[in-house]
């Protein structure tokens, strides 16, 4: 892995500070801990979210109706650097641009398109992230704090999936499903234009 990260350095680290860069001006209250989230969902898409899939159909539904101020916000945004994954918005569901079960099952299919045996490879991955991160000196709040209580996450469980960060869910009011590239072109991307 890190020789494959070496070997392709400069383009890879461009493509890291691109998608930094776009988390960073699409999400300027994001923290590391909403940084590490747009990368891990890259790197592991949907596999720590879907314990059964009846439990994904209620916390779908569930989510769908307390949603609030829905801005019908339908930008789908690619993860990472790899752009492996998309998320999509549901406002698309509440708008009736692409039918909840539609959703539901692009989600849950998306999951089995990952490997989980790479943790071990996600954390020299997320390494080289963070020092991208420190390269470009941003003023992220909370940063050092963050790096630290994620690696000590990360020793504990490498591959530990994190929420959005406080201060992110409170700007932002996220409600969005990850997808795979392209399981959301042949499935969903139709509905979404």
């Amino acid at each position: 892995m890190l020789l494959s990260l070496a070997s392709c350095k400069i383009t890879v680290e461009q493509k890291i500070k691109q998608a930094i860069s776009h988390q960073i001006e699409r999400y300027p209250n994001s923290t590391l801990q909403d940084i590490y989230k747009n990368f891990y969902q890259d790197y592991f898409g949907t596999e720590h979210a879907i314990p059964d899939k009846k439990a994904v159909e209620e916390y779908l539904l569930y989510e769908l109706s307390v949603m609030q101020d829905v801005n019908y916000d339908t930008i789908i945004e690619k993860t990472g650097w790899r752009n492996n994954f998309v998320r999509v918005p549901l406002s698309l569901v509440k708008c009736g641009k692409i039918s909840a079960d539609e959703l539901l099952l692009a989600f849950v299919e998306s999951a089995v398109k990952v490997d989980t045996e790479t943790a071990d490879n996600w954390i020299a991955e997320w390494n080289v992230i963070v020092k991208i991160l420190e390269e470009m000196h941003l003023d992220i709040e909370g940063f050092d704090n963050d790096k630290r209580e994620i690696a000590e996450l990360l020793i504990e469980n490498p591959k530990m999936a994190l929420h959005h960060s406080k201060k992110f869910n409170n700007s932002y009011h996220p409600h969005y499903r990850i997808v795979e590239k392209t399981i959301y072109e042949n499935r969903l991307k139709k509905f979404a234009e």
